[in-house]
């Protein structure tokens, strides 16, 4: 029975940057990935890009914003600014190679316990023992689908595989209005049904709004007279198959919407995670967590990635939760005695890269 320090489960990329992270500050961990690195962005429609631009702009403090850590860029080596799903994996592959990481892939975690002070990971391929535990395995393999009728953004390879003339997507933020642009491509009538829609909106935090390169490109399209409708403050309450499409029953109005297939671009639902419901306390809709991102329930685990909102801060964009990695890993030192680099720590803080306090995470912008 193999014991480590620090145990990550998930090789996305809150997992491979922790992993990274914690081994710059002399602290050796071990990746669990269920299948293998990166999976999750080799299952992206072929189409989905990154919405936030790639950039290399390193050398003065700036990392590229889609980077995990301070000296990588995927604008770099892909010379791409939107890069897509397999690039990125590529991108994770390559940074678990330079760091030499410890990864053990084809590994499903079967249960966690913790007896003594010592989590027990117990795995389909070995038992695994650690003192502190990071679960990041991130919000796409659980899909919010609220009806059983039509696919979820998260299921779709390729927006060829629909067949129907009209199709209605639920829901207007990122992954809706990403699908209606695509499906508007191929020639297809597209509606939109939504309680609320971001777009064109005044709010400036990134993680409440459509980001200017979706915005931008569903703009184009309206301006062009495109066969889109988007329909707001429209709450779907039912949805039946009928005859060779279906019928879509909203509780403000009495007759249906007719449409030929349908697009649940209704979100994600981390909570729903086995591993997650093990080892955190849950509230409704919420992930209790401690202001270190810490279980309220058992102390040493940390939840880390996208998936996190700490107070009114929302973790959702890899820029964000990268500034986690050095903060948490400082503190496991502190825990262990660990002494740590005053440089070290400076040089994380000078990269944007160590965000200690979520009170300076409120955006506002003048114009």
């Amino acid at each position: 029975m193999s014991k480590y320090t620090a145990i990550i489960i998930g090789a996305g990329p809150s997992g491979i940057g922790m992993s990274t992270t914690l081994k710059q500050f002399g602290i050796e961990s071990l990746i669990i990935e269920k299948k293998h690195i990166g999976n999750t962005f080799e299952q992206w429609p072929d189409t989905t890009q990154f919405i936030t631009p790639s950039f290399t702009t390193n050398g003065f403090g700036m990392p590229d914003i889609n980077a995990i850590t301070p000296d990588t860029s995927p604008a770099h080596t892909f010379k791409k600014e939107h890069i897509d799903g397999l690039e990125y994996q590529e991108y994770l592959k390559a940074v678990v190679d330079i760091h030499n990481l410890n990864i053990q892939t084809n590994t499903k975690v079967i249960s966690i316990k913790k007896n003594g002070g010592i989590f027990e990971i117990i795995t389909d391929q070995n038992i695994l023992k650690a003192d502190y535990v990071f679960v990041a395995t991130g919000d796409f393999a659980f899909p919010h689908k609220p009806f059983s009728v039509g696919k979820h953004y998260s299921e779709i390879k390729n927006f060829n595989e629909f067949k129907g003339n009209h199709i209605t997507i639920l829901g207007a933020n990122e992954s809706g209005i990403d699908a209606a642009i695509n499906l508007t491509k191929l020639g297809k009538k597209v509606t939109i049904i939504s309680k609320t829609s971001t777009y064109n909106n005044d709010k400036a935090d990134p993680s409440i709004t459509l980001s200017p390169y979706t915005n931008q490109r569903f703009k184009e399209l309206l301006q062009a007279s495109s066969p889109i409708r988007l329909l707001t403050n429209r709450n779907v309450t039912s949805i039946k198959e009928y005859n060779e499409g279906c019928q879509i029953f909203c509780n403000n109005q009495d007759e249906p919407f007719l449409t030929d297939e349908i697009v649940q671009a209704t979100g994600f639902a981390p909570k729903n995670n086995p591993l997650i419901q093990a080892l955190f306390e849950i509230s409704e809709d919420n992930i209790i967590l401690s202001t270190q991102d810490e279980s309220t329930v058992f102390n040493n685990a940390f939840l880390i990635g996208s998936v996190i909102q700490n107070e009114d801060a929302i973790l959702c964009y890899i820029y964000k939760f990268r500034a986690r990695f050095a903060v948490l890993a400082n503190l496991i030192c502190e825990r262990e005695n660990i002494t740590v680099s005053s440089d070290l720590i400076e040089y994380y803080k000078q990269n944007q890269m160590f965000l200690e306090d979520y009170s300076c995470c409120d955006v506002k912008c003048s114009c």
